[in-house]
């Protein structure tokens, strides 16, 4: 990483490639050069050498927890005996699937669809989710109350389309994906050809699935999402199945719940109940090896890495073991980990520097949409109480969550990721008719990442991003506006872009909009899918604009926003060069240099499909060639590939 006082490095730029002509590669092209993808990652860039770096201070401290006896119950106990079973390799190998004996016996005795219901139920408390998804939200029509939201799912493939793509390279993942599902039932004991045949089938169900599935821009669309239904009722969308008693059985109390794709459950209970039940045995075993192949013998994982981090992701080799086990742990007992974490590195200033950014982006906010011209006053209004509503949290919650009950042992690391996972489960369940805890943090603190919840109208920053090059304690203004300061912007944003804009101040799913300004907003959010459906990544693939239009309007707007409120910042402030660049020169510096990422070509491929965020050299160019601020700061001429023509630029906030 580069040095904390001289975080713009002129020596890792591209000197052959002008500003003006692509200034992702300008700013980056020397260290994209030096930076290939490590072997064990599918990307390598700002955020996971920041994670990277986390993950060695949580190393130590995993370690040092495992290594005491700590009084039952703690953080220390539950994260040190996590650690200590997940790292005993021989008990895992001598175990073998064991761990699924349970309830690889229940699957193999079910006779009817009525005995894979309730299988299905009973995973769905354990961690497996085959068929659909079930968690609880706040409620889009009360903010502060719960509600249960019910989802399509049941895939094994990342998601629908690649079921139903019929190029080469889909085709040829599909061949790849029935011989990992046939080796890992070959891991369980089944014989090469049954083995094979099984996959088939498990691929032709699961095939019929993704036919009724939303697409990925589809899900997006909260408007078509949110579908309340009575819970009474659901046995209209399943009579075979009784999705009613189904729902009742894993703890719904409430009279409601929300359904996000209808049709789906529709033909899923058509599907179930004309498909052999042999298959949907082979589906189920399947779909619990998939479950917890990391938590088993060294052959589930293994094949499990080869198709999902090789082929899926251009993965050379597997992270070592304590990463992975970092990752499941932070998956499971987040808030745990988080609490070692956040006691060994978060500082205070950190947290008060940041809280100063935040304020001065609200109200860069807030003097954009009193600017926007396109806007009447009636929306303009109610954009304004929305934006006085947002509340902020960084750095860690007040209240660390509770754990109490949950059993961890220094035996089985599956049954610990099991019980980890009831735990959740039951407790999800059991705030069903409580108030919305709005202290709550969707993400543990150690995390390299930043949200904004529209259920809640608030904006989130973990202390684990609140690093360099993202933060720095000492760096100018400039710098950690053109980084932390436009991902603050960026999560405000969200809040008014084309999927956070239909919720209101209190988190409602509400049309605040006047009929003729939702109009002008989508024309002008058009704008940026055309523009973002131009870019090519690999091959002849493209950037898809209206997966990531809400990603995009949210860059757009943040780098927009965090460069008034630097102005605001620097007001009465003598803002001299530094190494010869101006304030507004490092702020655009600072944005290139934190997108900055290496790829292998299959991970490019991955997120191109299924990220809503645009891969970083769209995501650098794209929001600056529709900047002027950015094209005066570097004097980069009208007619450059880095500046967007005025009938073709972008505005929206």
């Amino acid at each position: 990483m580069s040095d904390p006082q001289r975080p713009i490095d002129t020596a890792l730029f591209d000197p052959d490639t002008a500003a003006a002509d692509d200034f992702y590669r300008h700013v980056n092209g020397g260290w994209l050069d030096a930076n290939p993808v490590p072997s064990e990652y599918g990307s390598w860039g700002a955020p996971q050498i920041v994670h990277a770096r986390n993950q060695d201070v949580l190393h130590q401290l995993l370690e040092d927890a495992a290594a005491r006896t700590d009084p039952p119950g703690s953080a220390g106990q539950m994260v040190g005996d996590y650690f200590a079973a997940a790292m005993d390799e021989a008990a895992i190998a001598a175990a073998g699937a064991k761990p699924l004996a349970p309830y690889l016996d229940r699957i193999d005795g079910a006779a009817s669809v009525a005995d894979i219901r309730d299988i299905v139920r009973d995973l769905q408390r354990r961690g497996p989710a085959p068929l659909h998804s079930l968690g609880i939200a706040p409620d889009f029509d009360d903010s502060g109350a719960y509600l249960v939201y019910v989802g399509q799912g049941g895939l094994g493939l990342p998601e629908r389309d690649y079921y139903t793509r019929d190029d080469e390279r889909s085709v040829a993942l599909r061949t790849q994906y029935v011989a990992h599902v046939a080796n890992q039932l070959g891991n369980l004991g089944d014989t090469e050809s049954p083995a094979q045949e099984a996959a088939e089938r498990i691929l032709a169900f699961e095939t019929r699935l993704a036919e009724a599935s939303y697409t990925a821009e589809q899900l997006r669309d909260v408007q078509l999402t949110m579908n309340r239904h009575d819970v009474a009722a659901l046995d209209e969308l399943m009579p075979a199945f009784g999705l009613s008693s189904y729902v009742s059985a894993l703890g719904v109390t409430s009279t409601t719940v929300s359904v996000d794709n209808p049709g789906f459950f529709k033909a899923l209970d058509v599907t179930l109940a004309d498909t052999p039940l042999e298959t949907l045995r082979d589906y189920l075993r399947w779909h619990l090896i998939k479950a917890f192949a990391s938590a088993l013998a060294p052959a589930f994982e293994h094949e499990a890495f080869d198709f999902y981090g090789r082929t899926l992701s251009g993965q050379k080799e597997m992270q070592p073991r304590w990463k992975r086990v970092l990752n499941a742990a932070s998956a499971d007992i987040g808030e745990l980990v988080a609490q070692l974490y956040v006691e060994a590195a978060f500082s205070a200033q950190a947290k008060k520097r940041c809280e100063e950014m935040v304020d001065h982006l609200l109200s860069a906010m807030g003097q954009a949409i009193r600017g926007v011209e396109w806007m009447t006053e009636t929306t303009r209004a109610e954009a304004l109480r929305k934006l006085d509503g947002f509340n902020y949290k960084i750095g860690f919650p007040d209240e660390w969550r509770d754990y109490t009950g949950l059993v961890i042992a220094r035996g089985s690391y599956a049954e610990n990721r099991m019980r980890c996972e009831a735990f959740e489960f039951a407790r999800q369940m059991g705030r069903l008719a409580q108030p919305v805890d709005k202290g709550e943090w969707v993400m543990p603190a150690h995390t390299v990442n930043a949200y904004y919840h529209p259920l809640l109208n608030e904006i989130v920053f973990p202390a684990g991003i609140l690093q360099p090059p993202f933060f720095y304690a000492d760096a100018d203004d400039a710098v950690n506006y053109g980084a932390i300061g436009a991902v603050i912007g960026h999560e405000i944003t969200h809040g008014f872009d084309d999927q956070g804009s239909h919720f209101d101040a209190d988190g409602q799913l509400r049309d605040w909009w006047t009929e003729a300004d939702r109009a002008e907003f989508t024309r002008r959010a058009q704008v940026l899918v055309d523009q973002f459906d131009e870019y090519a990544v690999v091959d002849d693939l493209h950037v898809n604009g209206r997966l990531t239009l809400g990603e995009n309007i949210a860059d757009f707007g943040g780098l927009k926003i965090a460069h008034d409120a630097l102005r605001e910042a620097l007001a009465g402030k003598a803002a001299a060069p530094i190494d010869e660049l101006s304030p507004e020169q490092r702020y655009f510096l600072s944005w290139a240099t934190v997108w900055r990422t290496s790829y292998t070509d299959e991970y490019l491929q991955l997120i191109v499909k299924t990220d809503p965020h645009s891969p970083a050299r769209a995501r650098v160019n794209g929001p600056l060639s529709n900047l002027p601020a950015f094209a005066a700061a570097f004097a980069i001429d009208d007619a450059s590939p880095m500046v967007r023509s005025a009938e073709t630029r972008a505005h929206i906030w």
